[in-house]
């Protein structure tokens, strides 16, 4: 565990934190994220404070490993609800390759890559989606987690091939092109 863990984190003015047994709930200007906590969390005024005791009602005995990495868990969520209940993620992919394109129905996200059929993916509710361009889509909302992985379910419909680049690529991925066969 990092000593990152045992400091306090700043409650960003615009978010109210409550804590009630052994849930953690955030609110801010863009939603709220409740957060199961396993360690006691102490919350001060603008300040809150992750300890690596054990809370009895979860655990039967006292495991001083698993109290600590709990801890860094713990710290590292909160941190990562306070940056997105105030600013939000964002994930961007583009699509590279011929004929390659994208496009926001009422049923979700249509993508033509490839295939004989058109691939047509459920946006979840918490996100939000943009087709800036047919070939650049946009992902965001409040929670990393949730972002990250519909980036991956996403690209995961064509992954780009090392010989040639096609498919679908995060923004600033470089894909390092293998050499073809020679004859």
């Amino acid at each position: 565990m990092s000593n990152l863990a045992k400091q306090e984190i700043k409650i960003p003015k615009n978010i109210s934190v409550n804590l009630s047994k052994n849930i953690l709930t955030c609110k801010g200007p863009l939603g709220s994220k409740s957060i199961l906590t396993k360690v006691a969390v102490i919350i001060n005024k603008n300040s809150l404070l992750v300890t690596p005791n054990l809370l009895p009602d979860v655990f039967g005995k006292d495991d001083l490993f698993e109290a600590k990495s709990l801890q860094g868990t713990t710290a590292s969520l909160v941190k990562q609800a306070f940056i997105g209940l105030t600013s939000g993620f964002r994930q961007r992919l583009e699509l590279v390759g011929v004929g390659y394109r994208a496009n926001l129905t009422s049923d979700g996200l249509e993508l033509k890559v490839g295939y004989s059929h058109t691939c047509l993916i459920e946006i979840p509710s918490e996100l939000k989606v943009f087709c800036l361009k047919p070939t650049l889509i946009s992902i965001s909302g409040t929670d990393k987690q949730e972002v990250g992985n519909f980036a991956a379910l996403v690209r995961s419909y064509k992954v780009p091939e090392p010989y040639k680049g096609k498919g679908i690529l995060y923004q600033d991925e470089k894909i390092v092109l293998k050499e073809g066969k020679r004859s």
